[in-house]
């Protein structure tokens, strides 16, 4: 979905697009004004403590490179930047003459060179479907039973089937930031903020809207949160329960079937910026992804979510759509660079990730890849939701160029 801007600048202006705890507020506060003071040892000390509560920031990760650099600690800093580049990422650094003193050391540039290999397109992804449609944002995909494939916009709250004549889309009064369905009935997260087209006219609304495939109607509309959430992911269970992810307040809603207007609110004091989720409904789970801090599961018979563990020290974090498959996790990793889709095996007893498979990136095809659906034992995925080329107001950004519809296939 969204990316959080990563730059080097006033840390006062740290990036607020999710609610963020407080720890993580007064070190970054704390960093902002060590940084103006030029009290290196403090700008460095309070990033440090930031970086532990939200460890997969790579805005946090670069100015911790930053502050390595002006406290004389090349080591450190070099240190940083071999980490990134060990997990298969790329940094670059510029916004501050700091860096044009590391960059020029010996050192550097082999690092240099490895985040430059980390770069180059990997793996076979093969076009599904081409549609010359390119200004709407795509962003939730579906495929039901009978393989009808449905496709939301976050600007138009328009759904439509690929393979559908225009007089039977459905409309949500919002964007269409996910879709899922069962049987005929069709289920979209809407949200009339953030690049929806018509912004700014009503109240904002977070909503989970039902419709009939059949004839279009709404059939269930259920609003959650006051303003305050923006739903970014749902999953349905079998008996119609309903599970959603808040990217502005981070929570995880569960509606169970029946309730209007009533829901129960899971929270975990590490939340700080909810993406996708996957419902293991078979072992009682939940799988959270969240841009900052990582990979959660949730029983969903106490509600209590754990932080996996990181047996693979990988970088778990940007996963935007993430999908179950047997013992291991799909992720769409579109708040990295580069952008990429992984397997992240499971260990047995389902608590950790013990390994992280690149399966493609930064293919030439892609323009922010965000939501799939495992279809098989393939993957099928949105290539080109095109979110670079739109600000909040779903407006397109001064040149920015849109790429056509283009559903990827994975093996």
């Amino acid at each position: 979905m969204r990316q959080i801007y990563i730059a080097i600048c006033v840390l006062m202006t740290a990036p607020t697009y999710a609610q963020e705890l407080p720890s993580y507020r007064d070190h970054m506060t704390k960093a902002g004004i060590a940084f103006e003071a030029q009290d290196w040892a403090s700008f460095s000390l309070n990033l440090d403590m930031a970086q532990r509560i939200r460890p997969y920031s790579l805005y946090v990760m670069k100015n911790r490179v930053l502050a390595r650099e002006l406290l004389g600690d090349r080591t450190g800093a070099l240190a940083i930047v071999s980490a990134v580049a060990d997990r298969g990422l790329a940094m670059e650094l510029s916004g501050h003459e700091a860096f044009d003193a590391l960059k020029a050391d010996q050192s550097y540039h082999l690092i240099s060179e490895q985040m430059e290999n980390n770069l180059k397109p990997f793996g076979e992804s093969a076009t599904l479907i081409l549609d010359r449609g390119a200004n709407f944002l795509p962003e939730a995909f579906a495929i039901s039973e009978g393989g009808r494939k449905f496709v939301g916009s976050v600007t138009t709250g328009r759904i439509f089937e690929l393979a559908g004549s225009p007089e039977d889309d459905l409309y949500a009064k919002g964007g269409v930031f996910d879709i899922e369905i069962q049987g005929n009935t069709l289920w979209a997260a809407v949200n009339n903020q953030l690049a929806y087209e018509k912004t700014g006219e009503e109240e904002a609304f977070a909503a989970i809207v039902a419709f009939n495939c059949e004839t279009a109607e709404p059939i269930r509309d259920v609003r959650l949160g006051k303003g305050d959430a923006l739903i970014g992911d749902i999953e349905i269970s079998g008996d119609g329960t309903i599970y959603a992810s808040d990217s502005i307040t981070p929570r995880v809603f569960k509606i169970e079937p029946g309730d209007e207007g009533k829901s129960t609110i899971f929270k975990n004091p590490r939340f700080a910026n909810l993406q996708g989720i996957a419902l293991d409904e078979s072992n009682g789970r939940l799988f959270i992804a969240d841009y900052l801090t990582g990979l959660y599961v949730m029983d969903l018979e106490s509600g209590e979510a754990s932080l996996l563990r990181n047996d693979a020290d990988a970088h778990l974090g940007g996963i935007d759509g993430l999908y179950i498959h047997d013992d291991t996790l799909i992720g769409i990793q579109n708040g990295t660079s580069p952008q990429r889709i992984v397997r992240l095996q499971l260990s047995k007893d389902g608590a950790a990730i013990s390994k992280l498979k690149v399966l493609a990136q930064a293919l030439p095809e892609w323009n922010e890849p965000t939501h799939g659906i495992v279809d098989g034992d393939g993957f099928v995925y949105i290539a080109t939701s095109n979110w670079p080329a739109y600000d909040g107001e779903g407006k397109l950004r001064e040149g920015a160029g849109l790429q056509p519809l283009r559903i990827m296939h994975l093996e």
